[in-house]
């Protein structure tokens, strides 16, 4: 009994031994060990990959990460804000066909090849004459509109106006549509951050609840013997 002891004894200096001897070896069994319990616990998830769905779409990685109680609200965001975007969009257009169907009956305009500069000019001028006099006055030529193409006469200056407050809603509703757009962005890279952190949390949940026993001992024949046990906490 007493010679097994020894024995026994001197397997365990010798493998303690062998797991000192150098640095790399120390590290490929910590490696390894990591490995075996990532292996053995199915419930690990990927913090990359979880931050890239989140990046696609909020919400989505922490879906995959088990945690959707909290992407959800990311997701909900998301939506909102892209409904926001769409209700501006819809609103700028429609105005936009407004002044445009207004500036054509009452301005006297030919609707076809106009740019955004010539429908911005025509609501502060009465007509292409004054607009095209300063012009002239101001040495600018090249700013002048061609008066066979570019026509336009407000009857009144009321009539002026309401094309001008037409135009004036068109251009705020596009010009709002940066706002629904940066807080998508900042939504998209704020989910894709909780989704890595809440899934990294996770990870550190399941690997602390799963421990290492080793155990020492003798088998039935009495010869010297060593356990490891698993132990996962629930």
């Amino acid at each position: 009994m007493k010679i097994k002891s020894l024995i026994f004894l001197l397997v365990l200096t010798t493998l303690s031994f062998a797991q000192l001897k150098t640095q790399s070896n120390k590290n490929e069994i910590i490696n390894f060990n990591q490995t075996f319990l990532k292996n053995e616990n199915s419930g690990e998830k990927s913090k990359t990959l979880a931050f890239v769905l989140s990046l696609i779409l909020p919400g989505l990685g922490e879906y995959y990460a088990n945690r959707f109680d909290v992407g959800k609200y990311f997701t909900i965001a998301e939506g909102t804000l892209w409904l926001t975007l769409y209700g501006f969009d819809y609103y700028g257009n429609l105005q936009k066909e407004n002044y445009i169907n207004f500036a054509k009956i009452n301005g006297g305009v030919n609707v076809s090849g106009k740019n955004e500069q010539y429908w911005a000019v025509i609501g502060s001028y009465m007509n292409i004459y004054d607009y095209n006099n300063e012009k002239l006055f101001n040495r600018q030529f090249n700013l002048t509109f061609d008066e066979n193409t570019h026509y336009w006469f407000w009857k009144s200056n009321e009539e002026r106006k309401k094309y001008r407050n037409l135009w004036l809603s068109s251009e705020s509703a596009f010009n709002n549509k940066q706002f629904p757009i940066s807080l998508i962005i900042i939504n998209h890279i704020a989910s894709a951050i909780n989704a890595a952190l809440v899934t990294k949390r996770m990870n550190e949940n399941l690997e602390s609840s799963i421990k290492l026993y080793p155990q020492f001992g003798f088998d039935e024949f009495n010869n010297p013997q060593i356990k490891i046990s698993f132990l996962k906490n629930f």
